[in-house]
């Protein structure tokens, strides 16, 4: 083995000793390699936050807002150095989204309406139930220019500095526009140059015959979607103007360092156009409004109907309940009055008489009730009918259990006591208080 490839594995040794190079440089491919662990997540801050959180409040309230397309044209992609597409992110409407949610506005969802499309078409949601847009905000990334830059490399006997400067020109045009009539009321253009730097320097010298060099330098540049969410912050701020209250706009916009962003005011459109759409806009909040009252006030008196519906639907039921109950114990008296009559026996006569008077009692018990409930018309009709039916019946098996207990006793001249007829008892499914002859 040469002596470069010993130099090679000394230096790898020791770097990898010291923690210099990665661990899953020398792993095995049949092992996983340790994921490593960055900085931590965090939110996403910008200068221009606590501008738009200080116009909660100051926008009046029931306007709604949303926002439309706001699109790549600068037509730059990159397919070098294993990039795969366009230089500018395609998210720019989300970030003009969070951006009005941000500033305490009210905000509808138009970015992506396929779940209400889709539950409409299965016919769970009614899309007449979704508020309308008063304002929404639109635009496009229309510029990114490569702006050529500079620099300086300097060396004296293979020593010296370097330094080196680029820049990119990124524009955008952000506009908000009455739903209701679609005019243009505002908008606000906006351009930026983002920077990259660099700086280092090397030496070389020769030992002997040997060369040696050392080449040092670092790097900044500018994140290109973190400014681009800049612009877009202080441009829905700017829009967000026009509808908010001079004063309070004024204060939130001292609340901006300059050095971040020097935009004095977004350019207005006809003044008259934008007072009209915002009294169109009130009162189509307030005509809103009052729908949603008259939609509640509906709603409730749908529910007091329907619950009355269930209690009449209920009320029924149980005179319906009632009514069988009363007819079922009517016809039991009637057959055990009539097997009084028939019976032989003046103990099966008596037996029978009871328990016919029993159950009658019961029928009328039953009866009551119903009656109390409103049970009226044909239907109670025809179960007074048969209780009617059951008191005349139950009355003539008494009154001849009494002709049959009295005649033995004239015949022997001698007042004999009748049989004791059995005690009534409580009929199931009717109140304690049912007695016979009740």
């Amino acid at each position: 083995m040469n002596l470069r490839r010993w130099t090679f594995l000394l230096m790898a040794t020791a770097l990898g000793g010291c923690g210099l190079l990665p661990e899953g440089m020398f792993a095995s491919r049949n092992s996983n390699v340790e994921m490593v662990d960055g900085p931590p997540i965090e939110d996403i801050v910008t200068q221009f936050d606590d501008a738009l959180s200080c116009l909660r409040g100051s926008i009046p309230r029931g306007i709604t807002f949303a926002v439309g397309q706001v699109v790549d044209s600068t037509g730059r992609e990159s397919y070098a150095d294993g990039a795969t597409g366009r230089f500018v992110t395609q998210g720019a409407g989300e970030m003009v989204q969070s951006a009005l949610f941000r500033s305490g506005v009210s905000v509808v969802n138009r970015r992506d309406p396929n779940i209400t499309v889709t539950e409409t078409q299965w016919g769970i949601r009614d899309i007449q139930l979704q508020i309308p847009v008063n304002f929404y905000i639109s635009g496009s990334i229309n510029s990114l220019d490569f702006i050529p830059g500079a620099g300086v490399d300097i060396q004296i006997a293979g020593v010296g500095p370097r330094y080196r400067q680029t820049r990119i020109l990124i524009g955008l045009d952000l506009t908000m526009t009455d739903a209701f009539t679609g005019r243009i009321v505002a908008s606000v253009p906006l351009q930026r140059q983002i920077f990259s730097t660099e700086i280092g320097g090397s030496i070389g010298r020769f030992f002997n015959t040997t060369l040696v060099t050392l080449d040092a330098g670092s790097q900044e540049r500018e994140a290109v979607h973190f400014v681009l969410r800049q612009m877009l912050n202080l441009a829905t701020f700017e829009l967000l103007s026009q509808v908010a209250n001079d004063e309070q706009h004024s204060y939130c916009r001292g609340m901006v360092d300059p050095f971040y962003g020097t935009l004095s005011s977004a350019e207005r459109g006809d003044d008259f156009a934008l007072r009209e759409a915002l009294s169109v806009a009130e009162q189509v909040a307030a005509r809103r409004r009052t729908a949603q009252e008259e939609q509640a006030a509906a709603q409730q008196q749908a529910a007091q109907a329907q619950n009355a519906a269930r209690a009449a639907q209920s009320l029924e039921g149980q005179l319906r309940e009632l009514s069988s109950q009363a007819s079922i114990f009517a016809a039991r008296a009637i057959a055990a009055a009539e097997e009084s009559l028939a019976a032989e026996s003046n103990e099966v006569a008596a037996q029978k008489a009871a328990e016919a008077m029993q159950l009658m009692a019961g029928s009328v018990q039953i009866l009551r009730r119903a009656a109390e409930l409103g049970l009226t018309g044909p239907e109670g009709d025809a179960v007074a009918v048969v209780v009617e039916r059951a008191v005349n019946v139950t009355q003539q098996a008494a009154e001849a259990v009494a002709a049959r207990t009295q005649a033995p006793a004239e015949q022997s001249g001698g007042a004999a006591a009748p049989p004791a007829a059995p005690r009534a008892q409580p009929i199931p499914g009717t109140p304690d208080s049912a007695r016979r002859g009740g």
